[in-house]
């Protein structure tokens, strides 16, 4: 699924669905912390197969606000796998940076944003 229409599937919730998605949100996590708690090691319950259990009691809509947000969570590497490398253009000079450069050596945090 593209940004855009993950974009589109949740612009078009009304407000009071979009509040209704932030409570279902809240619940679900709240849900997956207990069974995180109370699973085995590597029995942790997804986030899909919590929607499945959720999925008979919300409106369609929601239902696929929330699989867009799934994918979304997809789409990066997962806790403890490695990002994928990539290379930037430093400010000022013509001069790359590569992810990879600082691997072994700092932490790195990364924000990206508009500042206009």
């Amino acid at each position: 699924m593209q940004k855009s229409q993950r974009d589109s599937v949740l612009s078009r919730l009304s407000g009071d669905d979009r509040q209704d998605l932030r409570r279902v949100l809240a619940e679900i996590q709240a849900a997956a912390a207990e069974s995180a708690a109370s699973a085995s090691p590597g029995g942790r319950i997804t986030a899909r197969e919590l929607l499945k259990t959720w999925s008979d009691r919300l409106p369609e809509n929601l239902i696929s606000a929330l699989e867009t947000i799934i994918v979304r969570d997809e789409t990066g590497p997962g806790i403890g796998e490695p990002a994928l490398d990539f290379s930037l253009k430093r400010l000022g000079t013509d001069d790359r940076v590569r992810l990879s450069d600082f691997q072994g050596k700092r932490p790195v945090a990364l924000a990206f944003g508009s500042y206009t």
